[in-house]
């Protein structure tokens, strides 16, 4: 009997002794779980728009634009991220830009027929990521190769994301959530949205004419369906200058004297001064009626130069011209816009001086 007692305790203590070590066990599996889930979190894979696989860190603190466009893009969405630009501010740029970007290092850019980046001071700057945004430049296969070969040379990933003002919405969302700003990312695209619900309201059936010039001497065009025209089109414009008639952008004034359009934009002063003083441009109905306008470009372009989403406060500008009609107060929505997009605010006067009003 006493043998029989022995042996009952012994299995129970078997059984303890086997439900503590597998009780340990599990203990110890679930830690290294852990320990492998926390070194999985510390990375990411990211599909980009050429379709390569790029692993990033799980967070992402120290990005580097690859150009104006990336810069302009990653700024209204997560600002104190950037460790350089991609070129210096100069001081109109810097009463928008806030002061701790003011001494960023710039690193030129990455990509396209304007590269001119200095990898030694973007290695220096450590960036994590480094982001190119913007059109596809040749075919995709041969971007993607590119890209590669820049990420091994400086030893830093880079992604590609596709943006233009058709898709605008997702790129702001979809780098929100990249960046962990998912929330700034959904109120810059929900803006976007309504801005070109709003503009679509005002445009009709009879588009307006446009001619769009970036040169001095007014002559070198912006064509139509390049990116370079997309703001004016997203207007409601029409812009009558294709490739079919100045297929590398020059155009006579004989040609535009027969395409006569009703509004003309100018990039720089000079070319200004050309198109409103010199006779030779006087008989267009533009001239004569006073639609001739000198782009804003504070701190970028409000049209193009850059390519980039400083178009959407360019999207109210053309519009307030084009459909006076709608009441558009383009002082307030540009106060508007730079208060959300650039967290700068701006006087009514300041407003005023941007858009050439004074």
């Amino acid at each position: 009997m006493l043998n029989k007692i022995r042996r009952i305790e012994m299995k129970r203590t078997l059984f303890a002794v086997m439900f503590v070590m597998l009780s340990m066990a599990l203990v110890f599996a679930e830690a290294i779980g852990e320990v492998q889930d926390q070194e999985t979190a510390g990375t990411q894979i990211f599909v980009d728009d050429l379709g390569r696989e790029v692993e990033l860190p799980g967070v992402i603190t120290r990005i580097a634009p690859s150009g104006s466009n990336a810069q302009v893009i990653v700024f209204q969405i997560a600002p104190e991220k950037l460790v350089g630009l991609a070129s210096a501010l100069g001081s109109d740029e810097k009463q928008i830009y806030p002061s701790y970007t003011h001494d960023l290092p710039a690193f030129g850019t990455l990509y396209g027929k304007k590269a001119n980046l200095n990898k030694e001071t973007l290695i220096l700057a450590d960036p994590e990521m480094i982001i190119d945004v913007g059109d596809i430049k040749g075919s995709v296969e041969d971007m993607a190769k590119d890209l590669d070969t820049i990420s091994s040379e400086v030893g830093v990933p880079v992604i590609f994301i596709e943006a233009n003002m058709d898709n605008y919405p997702e790129v702001f969302r979809r780098l929100g959530k990249l960046l962990g700003y998912e929330e700034r990312g959904e109120q810059l695209a929900e803006y976007y949205e309504e801005v070109v619900k709003t503009i679509e309201q005002y445009s009709s059936e009879k588009k307006p004419t446009v001619y769009i010039s970036s040169s001095n001497d007014g002559l070198e065009a912006i064509l139509a369906g390049k990116s370079h025209a997309q703001c004016a089109e997203k207007a409601g414009a029409e812009v009558v200058v294709s490739s079919k008639i100045a297929q590398n952008g020059n155009i006579s004034l004989e040609t535009l004297y027969q395409l006569d359009p009703e509004y003309i934009f100018v990039y720089t002063a000079e070319g200004y001064k050309t198109v409103t003083t010199n006779a030779l441009w006087a008989t267009l109905s533009a001239v004569q009626n006073g639609k001739v306008y000198l782009v804003p470009n504070m701190p970028h372009g409000f049209i193009d130069s850059p390519v980039c989403s400083n178009r959407i406060v360019g999207l109210w500008y053309l519009a307030s011209i084009f459909y006076p009609e709608a009441g558009i107060d383009i002082v307030s929505r540009t106060q508007e816009f730079y208060s959300l997009f650039y967290g700068a605010d701006i006087t009514a006067e300041q407003a005023r001086a941007i858009l050439h009003l004074d």
